[in-house]
């Protein structure tokens, strides 16, 4: 799953954000990443949410998104899978489906209302954590 040897990591619309208003729990995930650790990936979905954020909120930190997401390549949107229908709300589910078809190990996500549940489930084909829950616990 992934390409070549490195896992995928999914990056959620509040995930990008937050990383572009900087910090050192996203220095640590972007440096993994620039070092080869392991792929950032979002979805086309996830991106405008978050430049549409920006825009809106903290205009000042476009800039720094633009710079970040050289290190973030696009995944394609994918259809859910029957699997997932009861386990988000529907605005939530391109995000899922996006992480899972892409093939990613974990889905980042700073939604806790409507990904928290998942975040504890060990039966998906990916993880499911915040930011912060990554940066301790997943090893590339």
């Amino acid at each position: 799953m992934g390409s070549g040897l490195r896992p995928r990591v999914f990056l959620d619309a509040n995930v990008l954000f937050s990383a572009s208003l900087g910090g050192p729990v996203w220095e640590a995930i972007w440096g993994v990443a620039d070092a080869g650790g392991y792929e950032l990936v979002t979805s086309p979905f996830a991106l405008v949410e978050a430049r549409e954020n920006l825009k809106r909120k903290r205009p000042g930190s476009l800039s720094t998104l633009s710079e970040r997401l050289r290190l973030v390549r696009l995944v394609p949107e994918a259809e859910p899978e029957p699997w997932m229908t009861n386990l988000l709300p529907p605005k939530d589910l391109p995000i899922l489906a996006a992480a899972a078809a892409a093939g990613c190990r974990a889905l980042l996500t700073g939604d806790m209302r409507h990904f928290g549940g998942l975040m504890k489930r060990d039966d998906l084909p990916l993880r499911v954590l915040t930011p912060a829950h990554f940066v301790r616990a997943f090893r590339p």
